[in-house]
């Protein structure tokens, strides 16, 4: 935690001496995943509501493209079982979030409100990793990062001369395979994320 904190007041400082705009991001997420082997006999299990939060920046490239960035705190979980449920695991994760996206936003549709899409990529870091169940022994190693592919959408509200309110939704589509190393009979096991996140936040 400390060194999270320690990198928004880093990242903060850069935004003030680039002249970008920084904001706050809560954001209640659903956290799935694509788990599979080349038996198909692993299956997914189920969902969770989480919550993430974080400092993003956005910097003007025009009045309609913004460069947008950040550093999030965003929570996932790894969990599957097979065909017969006689193997039924979950794992706690946690990553740092490094976003890298295009915002294109359209013409007000109403005064000071304008809607926006996002897409793009970024970088994340694993930080905490954690067995639901100390017996469970299926995967022994998770991947370090990942890499998602990110879309969304949503409106901007500039509630004042330098406050601006937002609400969105955006869809993360991980790519990197979260198990590294895993137990004998499981080598083959897949385990990619998938968040659904609620996007709601201020800018200053």
């Amino acid at each position: 935690m400390k060194q999270f904190i320690f990198s928004l007041l880093i990242l903060a400082s850069l935004g003030s001496v680039a002249q970008v705009k920084l904001g706050l991001k809560l954001a209640p997420v659903v956290s799935a995943n694509r788990a599979k082997n080349d038996a198909q006999t692993v299956e997914n299990d189920g969902s969770q509501m989480k919550f993430s939060v974080g400092l993003i920046a956005d910097q003007s490239l025009s009045d309609t493209y913004f460069l947008s960035t950040g550093l999030i705190y965003l929570p996932k979980r790894a969990a599957f079982r097979n065909a017969d449920n006689t193997v039924e695991e979950e794992y706690k994760l946690q990553y740092l979030q490094i976003p890298v996206s295009l915002k294109l936003f359209t013409n007000e549709i109403a005064p000071d409100v304008k809607p926006y899409i996002q897409i793009g990529s970024g970088l994340e870091i694993k930080v905490f990793d954690e067995a639901e169940d100390p017996s469970y022994t299926t995967i022994e190693k998770f991947t370090p990062i990942d890499v998602p592919v990110i879309l969304g959408a949503g409106i901007e509200y500039r509630a004042g001369i330098n406050t601006t309110l937002f609400g969105g939704f955006s869809y993360q589509r991980g790519l990197v395979n979260t198990v590294n190393e895993a137990a004998a009979g499981f080598e083959d096991l897949q385990v990619r994320n998938t968040v659904l996140s609620i996007d709601i936040g201020l800018k200053f």
